[in-house]
């Protein structure tokens, strides 16, 4: 329980830091990206109306035998037709929508952007021969319900466009569509349109509206379609369509005050999407408005947001879990220094309290002996403590060149007569092997590996030190026969103070910081070490970079 509100409260404090950074880096990010949308907003927004208004853009058809460009009534619905081709698509990745009407000299309506158009090939049923490019007007004739409908089909395809062969919203082929309506020039009036599939037709518009009095709808067929609409954007479409009459009922506001602000111009509207105005004083009459949700200046940076955030948190998890354990191993080494510690400091101050007693004269030479063999103890204890301490605060370590195979062998020799005492073979199968070290930190090394080994080996078993070179990679290898290490113990025998095995305690002698000295001192040489069991004993193993070898 201790040790997971320890983790908690590391992990509390680490999210917390790292969503201050984050948050600060994200500020900046968005700031920059709100700069570069606005721009961007401001050229989509303004760029096709002011060449519309300064008359590069001529929303009118052919010239005629004299060469005069006219523009062409509203009622024909080319110019609405172009006006939505050329802007239903902008301000749709900020999730906005930009509405133009235009108008003629006179002032009279042009055509302004429709909520729902689209554009074909198609072939008149009585005109086989005949393959007109045609523009399809549905606004006229669909109610609110009707565009509502239509519009919830269409949000199933890309674009959308369906050409002939190609596999639908719901993975069918799209096998062509069927208009019915009153054409005037290039523009196509529907009245039913019917798009067709392999699977089954659904039907896009289907009005008994008569635009034409008196003059039949005729029947056409195609077998592509684009569509295009301000409505095809973000989010659904019955508040995008809201939006779009919201936007067209600014303008009509507008309209009403042409009277007053025809001498000066310009007029702008201020209702709920304030960016509507009115230029009647253009070269071509035009009126514009658009929408833009409040948070487009996200635009593009969610899955930024989310992907940073959580590496974030994964980060402070992390670091959590670093800290956590750096502060658990703090504690262990604590402890098992205070332990160690503990018991000849009790046997210090007993003998010394018996000392300050009338005791037996024959005793006192034994008791002092006791007293300097557990300073002594004390000594070898805090002089490994301080050894380990700079070591693994990086302190600094000699290099010098060094034959570590004679290293080794002196190691070997100095320890040879223990192995004797304690019924031991000592093998060594030492290769010729140079590096730049620190000589004292590698015999320290050397020594506790042995000694560590010695210690643990079976009386009459063998103990085997191998050293051997390839390239830069020395490898040093110590082996010796016994009980072998339980798995789960394995990765942790270079901690300060750890014993796993209960085989490994302190009655055979020791410090309990010769492993985590060997490790330290390995690590200082930019070098890696770790224990594996093999059956009947243990093997520990040490590379260390070493000068380039001849072999």
């Amino acid at each position: 329980m201790k040790d997971k509100r320890l983790f908690f409260k590391c992990f509390a404090r680490s999210l917390g830091i790292f969503l201050l950074l984050w948050g600060a880096a994200m500020a900046a990010l968005i700031w920059v990206n709100y700069q570069w949308c606005r721009e961007d907003v401001a050229v989509q927004s303004n760029e096709l109306s002011m060449r519309i208004r300064s008359g590069e853009i001529i929303l009118t058809a052919q010239p005629d035998n004299l060469g005069i460009v006219r523009f062409l009534p509203w009622e024909d619905g080319y110019c609405s037709a172009i006006l939505t081709m050329s802007g239903g698509w902008l301000l749709r990745d900020y999730g906005g929508q930009l509405f133009l009407r235009a108008y003629t000299e006179d002032g009279d309506r042009l055509g302004q952007t429709q909520m729902l158009m689209g554009y074909t090939a198609m072939v008149e049923d009585a005109d086989p021969e005949e393959e007109p490019v045609l523009y399809l007007v549905l606004d006229p004739v669909l109610s609110q319900e009707q565009m509502l409908a239509a519009l919830d089909t269409l949000e199933g395809y890309r674009e959308p466009v369906l050409y002939q062969g190609d596999a639908g919203a719901a993975g069918t082929e799209f096998t062509g569509l069927r208009a019915v309506g009153w054409r005037e020039g290039q523009v196509l009036y529907v009245q039913k349109l019917t798009l067709c599939f392999e699977t089954g037709e659904v039907v896009l518009a289907d009005t008994q509206a008569d635009l034409f009095p008196g003059q039949a709808p005729q029947s056409y067929s195609g077998t592509w379609v684009e569509f295009y609409s301000p409505l095809l954007g973000r989010g659904d479409p019955e508040p995008q369509l809201e939006r779009y009459q919201a936007l067209a009922a600014e303008v009509d506001e507008l309209e009403e005050r042409i009277p007053q602000t025809a001498q000066g111009g310009l007029a702008f509207g201020g209702g709920q999407y304030s960016n509507a105005y009115l230029d009647v004083g253009a070269v071509r009459p035009l009126a514009s408005n658009y929408y833009l949700p409040e948070l487009y200046a996200l635009t593009g940076l969610k899955p930024v947001l989310l992907l940073t955030l959580g590496a974030a948190a994964a980060l402070a998890l992390f670091t959590a879990w670093l800290e956590y354990r750096a502060i658990r191993r703090e504690r262990a080494f604590v402890r098992g220094a205070a332990h160690e510690l503990k018991t000849p400091l009790a046997v210090l101050r007993t003998h010394a309290e018996a000392l300050r007693e009338d005791i037996d004269p024959a005793k006192r030479g034994q008791y002092l002996d006791t007293v300097v063999a557990e300073s002594d103890r004390m000594a070898a204890l805090v002089g490994s403590l301080m050894d380990l301490a700079r070591l693994e605060s990086g302190g600094k370590v000699e290099r010098e060149p060094l034959d570590l195979d004679a290293l080794v062998e002196n190691g070997a020799a100095r320890l040879s007569l223990l192995a004797e005492e304690k019924n031991i073979e000592l093998r060594t199968q030492l290769a010729p092997a140079s590096m730049l070290g620190d000589r004292l930190r590698l015999e320290e090394m050397v020594d506790n590996l042995a000694d560590n080994a010695l210690r643990h080996c079976t009386p009459g078993g063998a103990v085997t030190i191998s050293l051997a070179q390839k390239g830069r990679r020395i490898t040093l290898t110590v082996d010796n026969d016994g009980p072998v290490i339980p798995q789960k113990h394995l990765d942790r025998l270079f901690e300060p103070f750890y014993r796993g095995d209960e085989g490994r305690s302190r009655a055979d002698g020791g410090t309990g910081l010769g492993l985590a000295i060997v490790r330290a001192a390995v690590e200082a040489h930019g070098g890696r070490c770790w224990a594996v069991n093999r059956t009947g004993g243990v093997t520990f193993t040490v590379v260390l970079p070493g000068l380039q070898s001849k072999t």
